[in-house]
């Protein structure tokens, strides 16, 4: 499933009302650089705001609003905000997860791994082990 969800802010300047909006593959962003992006710059980006400019400095001051969620970003959004640390905490937590029922199928002959069940335990405790050192 990919993670996906678009930020709309809406504010007014000089009299006008704007609501620029991106769709943001978190996904992505992720993989690429190991954390989210800056959602203001990316969406000043998407819709040619100068990051220099008033309107720029007008967006934190928006409405902001999240839509279309898919994935985990669902789950990360409280009414107009986004828990960024939470999403990147459970994107990891699935990626190393989704890496453990790989092994699992691979040599344990494990179709599915349930994440309560023992194998998942053992397997997620090497993984941890193994990131804290020998004796950690």
């Amino acid at each position: 499933m990919s993670d996906r969800v678009t930020l709309t802010i809406r504010y007014s300047f000089r009299g006008e009302t704007h609501a620029p909006s991106v769709t943001l593959d978190l996904d992505q962003a992720m993989r690429n650089d190991g954390k989210l992006p800056d959602f203001l710059l990316a969406l000043a980006k998407a819709n040619d705001i100068d990051p220099y400019s008033y309107d720029y400095e007008m967006l934190p001051f928006g409405e902001f609003s999240y839509s279309d969620a898919e994935g985990l970003a669902a789950d990360c959004i409280d009414g107009d905000r986004f828990d960024r640390e939470a999403f990147e905490q459970r994107w990891r937590e699935r990626e190393v997860f989704e890496a453990v029922a790989k092994i699992a199928r691979e040599h344990l002959g494990i179709e599915r791994l349930e994440p309560d069940s023992a194998e998942a335990r053992a397997l997620l405790a090497a993984v941890e082990y193994g990131r804290r050192g020998k004796g950690g």
